[in-house]
């Protein structure tokens, strides 16, 4: 079957009126989570849920981002340097592609988004690095190939937040 060339929506910011029934990336608890608790993290403000739409306006994908702190004594090297107790991090919590879209590209794009809006966040209020726990070990090698790296002994990837700023 030939793959059609969809061109997605940027993401946006969940809204109350969203339809998310439909979703299924295939992988149980990132669609449980988007079904179950994406209202309720927005409501709470505990994460916030970014939708990208086909051009059909079906949910395509999503990400989910909220503050998160990891113990300095979890870590060494670079993340641990110079850094409080608790280290200030982004947890790039859920993202996930609808199966109807799968292998189009959208899986980056989504990343990509999450990093550049990561690297905003911590630009004004300092954020260490972009945290994920991956559910599978395919969802680790697709975050190692954009340059996540392991954080030994926590089952955790991350992604260094170098704000612009820093290289001037």
């Amino acid at each position: 079957m030939a793959v059609k060339d969809q061109r997605f929506t940027k993401p946006r910011k969940l809204e109350r009126t969203d339809n998310l029934e439909e979703f299924s990336c295939g992988v149980i608890e990132i669609d449980d989570w988007l079904h179950h608790r994406a209202f309720s993290s927005l409501k709470s403000d505990a994460a916030i849920t970014y939708l990208s739409f086909s051009e059909s306006g079906k949910l395509a994908g999503f990400y989910s981002l909220s503050s998160y702190s990891i113990a300095r004594h979890r870590v060494h090297g670079w993340l641990a340097r110079n850094t409080p107790l608790q280290i200030p991090t982004i947890l790039l919590g859920q993202l996930g592609v609808d199966q109807e879209f799968q292998s189009q590209g959208l899986g980056w794009k989504l990343l990509h988004n999450a990093v550049l809006r990561s690297l905003s966040v911590a630009s004004h209020v300092g954020s260490r690095a972009l945290v994920v726990e991956p559910v599978s070990e395919s969802a680790a090698q697709f975050y190692h190939r954009f340059g996540f790296e392991d954080l030994p002994d926590t089952g955790l990837l991350f992604y260094k937040l170098v704000p612009s700023s820093h290289h001037a």
